[in-house]
C-alpha cells in the first residue's frame, strides 16, 4: 500500500470529510505552532530555573540572619549580658558581609537600637563604654541612611541616629537627624523628632528655632504628650533671653611701631 496523507483519504462520512478539510487548511501551520510552543516551553523552564537559582541566592542572607537570631534567642537565657554582646558582634559582621542587601537594612536598624540599649545600661557605672556603644549606634543608623536612602524606615533610622548623637552631646548633628525624622508620615515619630530637635536647639542657644519647633507641637492635634511638654518648654523659653552668639576674639595685629632702643 502506498503512502498517502490523511487529507487525501476519502470518507463517505460527512463529518469526517469536514474534519479532513479543516485539517488540510491547518496542516501547514501545525509545525510552526509546534515550534513556537516548544520554544515557549523551553523559555518558561529556563525562567523557572533562573528564578529558583537567583531566588535562593537572594534569600540566602535572610536565611542566615534568621539562623543567627534564632541562635541568639536560644543562648540568651544562659548569660544575657554575654549573649547580647555576642549577637551585636555577629550582627555587625553580618552587616559588613552583606552590605547593600535588604536583610542588612533591618539588621543595621536593630544594631542601632541594640547599642543604644546597652549604652543605657552602662551609662551610670561605665560611662566610657556607654559612649562607645552610642558611637556604634550612631554609626549603624547613619550607615543605614547612607546605603538605603529609600528604605521604608529611614525616618526611624534618622531618629535613632539623632538620639545617639544627642546623648553624645553632638547637638548640631542630632538636630539635623531629628529634622529629617520630623518629616516622617508617622505622627508619633514626627512629634518626638520635633520635640528632640527643639531641645537640641535650646542647647545650641538657638532659641528662635527651638520656639518654632515647640509652637509646631503645641498646635499639632496628633502630638499627644509632646504638645504638653512643648507648652511647658515655651513657658521656660519666655523666661530666658535669647543667647547672643559668642564673638570671635580678634586676632591681635602685629605692631608697626619700632620699639625704642633700650638705654
Amino acid at each position: 500500500m502506498g503512502k498517502h496523507r490523511y487529507r487525501d483519504v476519502k470518507h463517505a462520512d460527512k463529518f469526517i470529510e469536514t474534519l479532513s478539510e479543516y485539517w488540510a487548511k491547518a496542516e501547514p501551520y501545525v509545525i510552526r505552532v509546534g515550534i513556537v510552543m516548544g520554544v515557549a516551553i523551553v523559555a518558561v523552564g529556563l525562567w523557572l530555573l533562573g528564578t529558583r537559582l537567583f531566588g535562593d541566592r537572594s534569600d540566602a542572607s535572610w536565611e542566615e540572619r534568621f539562623q543567627m537570631m534564632e541562635e541568639a534567642v536560644h543562648n540568651a537565657p544562659a548569660d544575657p549580658e554575654a549573649a547580647g554582646s555576642k549577637i551585636l558582634a555577629k550582627m555587625d559582621e553580618f552587616a559588613a558581609e552583606h552590605r547593600g542587601e535588604p536583610a542588612t537594612a533591618v539588621t543595621l536598624l536593630e544594631l542601632a537600637q541594640g547599642h543604644e540599649r546597652r549604652a543605657a545600661g552602662l551609662r551610670d557605672e561605665k560611662p566610657k563604654e556607654a559612649r562607645e556603644e552610642l558611637q556604634k549606634a550612631a554609626s549603624a543608623a547613619e550607615q543605614l541612611i547612607a546605603d538605603f536612602p529609600g528604605f521604608r524606615h529611614v525616618a526611624t533610622a534618622h531618629y535613632e541616629a539623632g538620639k545617639a548623637r544627642l546623648e553624645l552631646g553632638e547637638w548640631e548633628r542630632a538636630a539635623e537627624h531629628f529634622e529629617k525624622a520630623a518629616a516622617a508620615p508617622i505622627p508619633s515619630l514626627a512629634a518626638l523628632a520635633k520635640w528632640q530637635a527643639g531641645y537640641c536647639y535650646e542647647q545650641l542657644g538657638r532659641l528662635a528655632q527651638a520656639r518654632l519647633k515647640y509652637e509646631e507641637l503645641r498646635v499639632d492635634p496628633a502630638a499627644g504628650w509632646c504638645a504638653e511638654q512643648a507648652e511647658f518648654a515655651l513657658a521656660q523659653l519666655g523666661r530666658r533671653p535669647p543667647k547672643a552668639p559668642q564673638a570671635t576674639p580678634a586676632t591681635p595685629k602685629p605692631s608697626s611701631a619700632t620699639p625704642a632702643p633700650s638705654k
